[in-house]
């Protein structure tokens, strides 16, 4: 019994791991679009990254360029082509706020990894992504977020609880 057991979860890992990125990409809750977002982007696939979002989507990244629409997949089609070819990105702590059973604000906190040019790894990086999420049937899309580079340490925040606490960056 137990080797059948093994074996079917091998078949359903082997399965899942062929499968399409469409296919494990998962946006039935709002919550899962920080998961949904890190799996496009370990794929570096802009195409599946923009699908995650609404056609006439606002995204503001780190470096505050302002992407609308087809330009935030033209983007992140040439940083997965250039600088983040290898980067991979991980969701650490995801909370929801729902404005309406409809509408919710994801906050999530992230980790991004990548390579140097010489191709030896970079400090890890850290940061903080906020998005507006909207119900379309039985799944959630994003339709405006802003991402937003950890930074060092302040003291003006000594003492104070966060609601997500994000890994300061020097």
């Amino acid at each position: 019994m137990r080797d059948l057991i093994v074996g079917l979860s091998l078949a359903a890992t082997a399965a899942f791991a062929s499968a399409p990125l469409s296919a494990k990409i998962k946006s039935d809750e709002p919550a899962n679009l920080a998961t949904a977002f890190c799996l496009a982007w370990g794929h570096h696939d802009a195409t599946e990254l923009r699908k995650l979002f609404l056609p006439d989507a606002d995204f503001v990244n780190v470096g505050a360029l302002w992407l609308h629409g087809s330009d935030f997949e033209t983007f992140h089609s040439r940083l997965f082509k250039g600088r983040f070819k290898t980067s991979t990105l991980q969701p650490l702590i995801v909370k929801v706020r729902y404005l309406r059973p409809d509408v919710a604000v994801v906050r999530w906190s992230w980790r991004i990894e990548v390579a140097l040019a010489n191709g030896s790894p970079a400090p890890a990086r850290f940061g903080l992504m906020t998005m507006i999420a909207e119900k379309h049937e039985s799944h959630w899309l994003i339709s405006d977020a802003q991402n937003t580079n950890s930074g060092p340490a302040i003291p003006e925040i000594d003492g104070l609880k966060l609601p997500i606490e994000v890994p300061r960056t020097p």
